[in-house]
């Protein structure tokens, strides 16, 4: 039951501010489901957020995506190289996937009507992970 509930979280950075956020999400699907291995595909349940890139407002979104149970083989070597990255094509953009959410991300994407009253910068203690190191113990994980 234990390994149900831990989460594995990477970033992915380069996605396009053009396409909406339903199309990011589905194109991000697909690429996991063209790398999970055969026995992944019934195992391993992603949960993917579309968020603000704090670097490229204007032409880029970043993705927040979270795996349930374990980490897919084609990621795994990222939990162990904490400068690697895992790039792939999705359409005309290189995204890149990684493990060590070096810089600002932003986390969640506020509503657009309502005031942003503070600004909260979490950062990770020795050999912590950035956003485990932050993450809810409760069943939703939220910080």
């Amino acid at each position: 039951m234990a390994s149900q509930r831990k989460s594995h979280i990477f970033r992915v950075t380069g996605l396009s501010r053009e396409r909406p956020d339903g199309d990011l999400k589905t194109a991000l699907q697909e690429v996991l489901d063209d790398n999970f291995t055969h026995d992944e595909r019934s195992q391993i349940k992603a949960e993917i957020t579309i968020v603000p890139s704090c670097y490229e407002t204007d032409t880029q979104r970043v993705a927040l995506v979270q795996f349930r149970g374990r980490v897919p083989q084609f990621l795994g070597e990222l939990r162990l190289d904490p400068l690697g990255n895992w790039q792939v094509e999705i359409g005309d953009n290189d995204i890149n996937f990684n493990y060590h959410f070096f810089g600002f991300t932003q986390l969640y994407a506020p509503d657009a009507s309502e005031p942003v009253v503070a600004d909260i910068i979490a950062i990770a203690g020795l050999d912590g992970h950035t956003y485990g190191s932050w993450q809810g113990r409760g069943n939703l994980g939220r910080m």
